[in-house]
């Protein structure tokens, strides 16, 4: 089960919910009744984890995502794939998508389900045609409402399904 090799593979990172990679954070302040696991599985950056070899990412220059997040309440299930990025979002939305679909070939065996989203955190410039296109794509593999590209390190908001709205601006009509 893929669910055992992330937990035995290296990669999990004990009551941490928070990762920091080149300047750029990702974090979730968990809630009552929230299950929630980091696994570091970048293994250029943690050797220890062994998901890339697992998975069949371990061929050189193959893109692969840096967190993969686990949270689940009540009978809600949901795998994130995570990219923090100071610049190249093309990079990193091929990082997020690769890692998803190996993945998702070693859940299939297992018949287990899940929801699977992805959060890019980034820092660089780029400009908003850019990140459109790039939203599309991911739109395309992961789902409605199931990925985001964001400034906002906070990744809570985003599992729970609530919708990002910078400080500051607010709603049409108030």
């Amino acid at each position: 089960m893929p669910f055992d090799h992330l937990l035995l593979s290296g990669c999990l990172v004990p009551d941490k919910t928070s990762h920091t990679e080149d300047g750029v954070e990702v974090s979730l302040k968990r809630e009552s009744g929230e299950t929630v696991l980091f696994f570091h599985i970048d293994d250029q950056s943690n050797p220890n984890c062994k998901l890339r070899q697992i998975l069949g990412l371990d061929q050189e220059g193959m893109p692969m995502c840096d967190l993969i997040v686990f949270y689940a309440r009540e009978t809600e299930r949901i795998i994130c794939f995570v990219e923090l990025k100071g610049g190249d979002l093309d990079k990193a939305k091929k990082q997020v998508i690769n890692t998803y679909e190996k993945f998702n070939k070693l859940v299939q065996k297992s018949q287990s389900t899940f929801t699977p989203k992805t959060y890019i955190v980034f820092n660089g410039g780029s400009s908003h045609n850019d990140i459109k296109g790039f939203q599309e794509e991911l739109k395309n593999k992961f789902g409605e409402g199931n990925y985001d590209i964001s400034r906002n390190s906070d990744l809570g908001d985003f599992l729970r399904g609530a919708k990002y709205q910078p400080k500051g601006k607010r709603k049409k009509g108030r």
